[in-house]
C-alpha cells in the first residue's frame, strides 16, 4: 500500500499532494488543478493517482475541513463500487479552524489601514475588500404550478409571510435578505424601472398579499431573520421567483435562467409537486438545469436541491409507496438529462404549522388539524423523510441526534419537524454555505489586497539583499536608470498602443453560432414535435397554442441568457488577452525574458499593478443615453434584444378556426413559428452587433488605461531606483525599512494564521 498525503485549503484554494516527500501538484496531470476548488476536479483524483502510481492499494491521509473530507470519501466509495479489486483507505486529519475568519479578516484590514505602507492604505483596496465581503449570496427558489413554493419559504421563515397565490397570479420577485438581528420583517417595493413605490415596517401576510396584487410592483425587497439558515456574515438572500409557467414578465423569467447559468454558482431550490409531475411548465427549464450541472464538477451538482413537496399526501396505509414516488421523480429528472439529482422529500405545510405553533402564532382551524395529524410522521417509519435526504454522514448523524434528543424530552412537535424533511434541506443549505460560499468570499476578499502585500514583501526582500551587496545595489540602480529612460522616451509605449489598436480577436461569431444551432436545431425542433405533430380539434386550439407560447417564451429566455453569457465570456477573454499583452510589454521593457535580470529579481514586483479581468471589465461603463424632455439621462432599461410577443386571439380567430372542425397543424405552425423565428433571428443578429460594439469599447477603454498603467510603472521604477541609491539617506531608509519589514512580517503571519486550516 502506498501512502499519499493530501492537503486542501478552501480559503486559499490550494492543494498539495505529497508522495515520498514530493509534491505531485507541481508537475504532472493534476498540476493544472493546484489552484482550483477541490470539488471542480475531485472526480479525476483517484483514476489519475492510480494511473501515475500504477498501484491498486492506496492510503490517503487528507488534511482539510470535514465537508471536503466527506466529499473525498464519497468519491472513493463510488470508485471502489465500480473497481472491486482496488483498495482505498482515507484517513482524515482534522483541520484547525477559526470560528469567525471573516470577522478576523476585517480586523486585519483595519490594522492594514493604520500601517506604514501607503499602497495598502489605498482607497481602492478598501473598496474592493468591502465589495467582496458585502456581496450577496442568492438562494433562488423556483417551482412549477401548485408545488407549494410559498409554503416552503414560509416554513423556512417560521411564519406566514409569502402569499401562495404569488405562484400563479403575479410576476413579482420577492428578495428576502437574512438579517438575523431583526425581530420583524420590513418590505420595500419597486416598479419595473427601479423606483420605490411603497414600503412597510413590520410587514404582514396581508401586506405582502396586497403588494403581490399590485400590478405596478415588480420587485419586493424584504429584510428579516431566517432562523434555520446560518448567517455566517454572508448577506444571504432568498429569492422567490415566478415559476417557469408565469409569462407575465419576461425579465423575471430571464432572471431565473441567469441564476441557473451563473458562473458564481448560487444555490437553486427547485420545488416539485410530488403528486403532479410531467408538466410542460418546467420542460425547457430543467434542460437548462441539466446543462448547468454538467459543468463545474461536484459543486455544480451540490448547488441544485430538488424538493419534492406534499410527501404527506401519500398514504402508506393505502399502499402508496413514497420510495416509488421518489424513484419516479428521479427518472423524470433523468429524462431531462439530470444525473444523480439531490432529491429531498418534504412536507412544507407540516413544517410551517409546527414552527408557527412553536413560535406562539395563532393557527387556523385547518392548521390545527394539520398539527393534530403529525402522528403520521412519528408513527410511520416510511414517513421519516430525513432518511431519504442525500446528506453527508456528519449531517445525517446531527439530525439523528436531534431527533433522539426530542424523543428524550417527549417533544413530539420537534421530532415531527425533523421528520418533515425541511430541516434536512436547511442542513444542506448551511453545508453549501460553509463549503463554498464562505470560503469563496474569504478568498475573494484576500485577493483584493494580496498582490499588493506580495509586492511590498518583494520590495523588503530586495532592500534586505542590497544592504550588504554593493554589486547587487549597483546592478539594480543601473537597470532602473535604463528602464526609466525608456519609459520617459515613450517609444515602446507608443509601439504597444499601436499593437493593441491592430489586435483583432477573431471568432466573434463562433460561440454565438453554436448557440444558434442548439436553439434552432434542437429546442425549436422539440417544440414543433411536441405541439404541432398532428391536427388538433378546435376546442383544444387555445390550450395547445398557449402551451406552445410558454414553450417559445422559455426558448427565447434561454437563448437570450445564453447569448448574454457568450457576450460576457468573449469580453472576459479579450480583457485577459489585453492584460497578458501588457504583461509581455512589462517583461520586454524590464528585460526580464532576455535574462538582463538575475533570478533573484521577481517580475511580480512590476506586475502587481495589473488589473484583474473582472476589474478591467467593471471599470468601464456602458453609456447609453436617450433624450428625455430637456435633460439627458442614462437609459438603464435599454436592452440589445427585443422580447417576442404573440397575440393568441388574433391567430386563433383569423387563421385557426375558420369553419373547420380540426385545425391545420401546418398552417398554424407556420404562422406561429414564422413570427417567433423572425424574432429569434433578429436577436441573434443584435447579439453579434452588440458584442462587436462592446469589444471596440473595451479596447478603447484599455488603451485609455495604458497611461495610468505607465504612471504606476514609473512609480515602481523610481521606488527601486531610490532604494538602490548610494547616498546619505541610504542608512536612514534601511532603518525605516527594517521597521516596515517587522510590521509586514507580522501582518503576513496574522493573515496566514487566519487562512490556515
Amino acid at each position: 500500500m502506498i501512502d499519499v498525503y493530501m492537503k486542501y485549503n478552501p480559503y486559499t484554494v490550494e492543494t498539495a499532494i505529497e508522495i515520498d516527500g514530493k509534491n505531485v501538484m507541481e508537475n504532472g496531470k493534476l498540476s493544472k488543478y493546484k489552484n482550483e476548488r477541490l470539488q471542480v476536479w475531485i472526480h479525476e483524483l483517484i483514476p489519475t493517482l492510480i494511473e501515475e502510481l500504477n498501484e491498486d492499494s492506496i492510503h490517503i491521509r487528507f488534511k482539510g475541513t470535514l465537508p471536503d473530507y466527506e466529499d473525498l470519501l464519497e468519491i472513493c466509495e463510488q470508485y471502489i463500487k465500480n473497481h472491486s479489486s482496488l483498495s482505498l483507505y482515507v484517513e482524515h486529519i482534522p483541520a484547525k479552524e477559526t470560528a469567525d475568519k471573516i470577522g478576523e479578516l476585517k480586523k486585519l484590514v483595519e490594522h492594514m489601514q493604520n500601517g506604514p505602507f501607503e499602497a495598502l492604505r489605498d482607497k481602492r483596496i478598501q473598496e474592493n475588500f468591502h465589495k467582496a465581503l458585502n456581496s450577496e449570496f442568492e438562494i433562488a427558489v423556483i417551482a412549477t404550478m401548485s408545488s407549494g413554493k410559498s409554503t416552503l419559504i414560509n416554513a423556512l421563515l417560521g411564519k406566514e409571510l409569502m402569499p401562495s397565490k404569488n405562484e400563479a397570479c403575479t410576476a413579482t420577485i420577492a428578495r428576502i435578505k437574512n438579517v438575523p438581528e431583526r425581530s420583524t420583517f420590513s418590505a420595500v417595493c419597486y416598479d419595473a424601472y427601479g423606483n420605490e413605490i411603497a414600503s412597510k415596517e413590520n410587514v404582514t401576510y396581508e401586506d405582502m398579499d396586497a403588494f403581490n396584487s399590485n400590478p405596478a410592483v415588480s420587485v419586493i425587497q424584504v429584510e428579516g431573520n431566517i432562523p434555520p439558515i446560518s448567517a455566517k456574515k454572508m448577506n444571504l438572500v432568498l429569492v422567490d421567483t415566478p415559476g417557469p409557467n408565469n409569462s407575465m414578465n419576461h425579465n423575471h423569467r430571464e432572471h431565473t435562467y441567469r441564476v441557473i447559468k451563473d458562473d458564481d454558482k448560487p444555490m437553486v431550490l427547485y420545488v416539485l409537486n410530488g403528486t403532479q409531475l410531467n408538466t410542460d411548465d418546467d420542460y425547457f427549464l430543467l434542460n437548462s438545469v441539466a446543462e448547468a450541472m454538467k459543468v463545474g464538477g461536484k459543486q455544480s451538482k451540490d448547488r441544485f436541491i430538488f424538493a419534492v413537496n406534499k410527501a404527506d399526501e401519500f398514504d402508506p396505509e393505502k399502499g402508496e409507496d413514497l420510495r416509488g414516488v421518489l424513484e419516479r421523480v428521479k427518472k423524470y429528472l433523468e429524462k431531462h438529462g439530470i444525473e444523480n439529482p439531490n432529491i429531498y422529500p418534504i412536507s412544507a405545510e407540516t413544517a410551517k404549522v409546527i414552527r408557527m405553533y412553536q413560535n406562539g402564532i395563532n393557527l387556523t382551524r385547518k392548521q390545527r388539524q394539520i398539527l393534530n395529524g403529525i402522528d403520521l410522521f412519528i408513527e410511520e417509519p416510511i414517513m421519516h423523510l430525513e432518511q431519504y435526504a442525500p446528506l453527508s454522514p456528519s449531517l445525517k448523524n446531527g439530525i439523528a441526534d436531534k431527533i433522539m434528543m426530542a424523543r428524550d424530552h417527549q417533544d413530539r412537535y420537534t421530532e415531527a419537524l425533523y421528520h418533515s424533511g425541511i430541516p434536512s434541506i436547511e442542513a444542506a443549505i448551511n453545508e453549501y454555505l460553509d463549503k463554498y460560499a464562505v470560503t469563496s468570499k474569504i478568498a475573494n476578499a484576500v485577493n483584493s489586497f494580496k498582490k499588493i502585500v506580495e509586492r511590498e514583501r518583494i520590495a523588503q526582500k530586495l532592500q534586505e539583499d542590497i544592504k550588504n551587496d554593493e554589486q547587487k545595489r549597483q546592478e539594480i540602480h543601473r537597470e532602473m536608470e535604463r528602464i526609466g529612460g525608456e519609459l520617459e522616451q515613450g517609444e515602446k509605449a507608443k509601439q504597444f498602443r499601436e499593437k493593441i489598436e491592430k489586435l483583432d480577436f477573431k471568432n466573434v461569431k463562433s460561440r454565438i453560432e453554436e448557440i444558434r444551432t442548439k436553439i434552432f436545431d434542437e429546442e425549436l425542433r422539440k417544440l414543433t414535435e411536441k405541439f404541432f405533430n398532428k391536427d388538433f380539434p378546435k376546442h383544444e386550439a387555445y390550450s395547445i397554442l398557449n402551451r406552445a407560447k410558454k414553450g417559445a417564451e422559455a426558448i427565447q429566455s434561454n437563448a437570450i441568457t445564453e447569448l448574454e453569457k457568450a457576450i460576457t465570456g468573449e469580453l472576459r477573454n479579450d480583457a485577459q488577452k489585453y492584460i497578458d499583452e501588457y504583461r509581455s510589454y512589462i517583461r520586454n521593457i524590464v528585460g526580464f525574458d532576455e535574462g538582463k535580470w538575475p533570478t533573484w529579481a521577481p517580475i511580480e514586483f512590476f506586475e502587481a499593478d495589473l488589473p484583474e479581468v473582472d476589474d478591467l471589465i467593471n471599470s468601464y461603463t456602458y453609456k447609453e443615453k436617450e433624450w428625455v424632455g430637456t435633460r439627458t439621462v442614462k437609459n438603464k432599461n435599454k436592452k440589445w434584444y427585443k422580447p417576442w410577443t404573440w397575440l393568441s386571439s388574433k391567430y386563433i380567430e383569423e387563421d385557426v378556426y375558420e369553419d373547420r372542425e380540426y385545425v391545420d397543424k401546418d398552417r398554424v405552425r407556420d404562422k406561429f413559428l414564422g413570427d417567433f423565428i423572425y424574432s429569434l433571428e433578429e436577436n441573434f443578429a443584435n447579439a453579434i452587433n452588440h458584442l462587436e460594439e462592446k469589444k471596440v469599447e473595451l479596447k478603447e477603454h484599455f488603451i485609455s488605461e495604458i497611461n495610468q498603467l505607465e504612471e504606476e510603472m514609473k512609480k515602481r521604477v523610481q521606488e527601486l531606483k531610490e532604494m538602490a541609491s548610494h547616498n546619505n539617506e541610504l542608512q536612514k531608509r534601511i532603518e525605516e525599512n527594517e521597521r516596515k519589514k517587522q510590521w509586514l512580517d507580522d501582518f503576513i503571519a496574522r493573515l496566514d494564521a487566519i487562512l490556515e486550516i
